[in-house]
């Protein structure tokens, strides 16, 4: 069986709280200097970050930034995976997206809310859990807090994720947490990781930073302390059945 090489590229910034506007001038940046048919990872809730009391505005805001999205993902053959405040029915969630060559073809509300900065006030949680297939593998994204959570990873392994995704917006105070478990749901899912996360001070909350890529193997591919950067590294997918058939850890 012939497996795919992918370019993948996780973006590391600082977000101005509620200000949408100069957020996405400074993604644009990012967004066009990358290879064409790769993967792009953004950090949780890149817009606007948790402005949580002018959700509803920045709710408004998101179909035409997905719109825009589709469009450079069909322009670049991208496959484009973040989280953005998104309301339904008069619920406001905290939803990823993959945008696959042009396409929204899978939408993920968080499940896993974090009380202690009141996120549950403000969000409803989702329930949907699953790996998608992309034209770049097969793809399961953790929101941030969802990382600690080995049930929700372990249900993405049994259904055979290659490349887990996780957007992020981790505290500092946290930060190591962050980096090792990181590292650890690569090596104990066999599988590629991609962290994005946002770094520096947004609103009265210090980032951790720490993104990452890690291969099935848990080697470090790329890794970003707390400067603003464009992590890449390729994703060689023979890697991931390598690995699992060296050391088998599900029937």
């Amino acid at each position: 069986m012939k497996y795919k090489k992918i370019k993948a590229y996780s973006l590391q910034i600082n977000l101005k709280l509620g200000d949408v506007e100069n957020n996405l001038k400074k993604i644009e940046k990012y967004l066009f200097n990358i290879s064409n048919n790769s993967i792009f990872v953004l950090p949780e809730m890149f817009s606007s970050g948790f402005d949580n009391e002018n959700l509803d505005k920045h709710t408004k805001k998101t179909p035409t930034i997905l719109r825009w999205l589709e469009k450079v993902s069909n322009e670049k053959r991208l496959t484009i995976v973040g989280t953005l405040p998104e309301k339904v029915k008069g619920k406001i969630f905290n939803r990823a997206f993959i945008v696959d060559n042009g396409k929204i073809i899978y939408k993920q509300s968080k499940i896993k809310l974090f009380r202690p900065t009141g996120e549950d006030k403000y969000f409803h949680s989702g329930k949907r859990l699953k790996v998608v297939e992309t034209s770049k593998g097969k793809i399961g994204i953790l929101i941030c807090f969802e990382l600690r959570f080995p049930d929700l990873v372990y249900k993405l392994r049994k259904n055979n994720v290659e490349i887990l995704v996780v957007p992020a917006e981790w505290g500092k105070s946290r930060k190591k947490h962050f980096e090792i478990l990181s590292r650890a749901r690569a090596i104990e899912e066999q599988t590629f990781v991609i962290t994005s996360d946002v770094t520096g001070q947004i609103g009265d909350i210090e980032m951790a930073g720490s993104s990452g890529i890690y291969s099935p193997w848990g080697d470090i591919i790329d890794f970003e302390d707390e400067k603003e950067r464009l992590l890449e590294g390729i994703l060689d997918l023979k890697e991931v059945y390598k690995v699992r058939r060296a050391i088998k850890m599900y029937d």
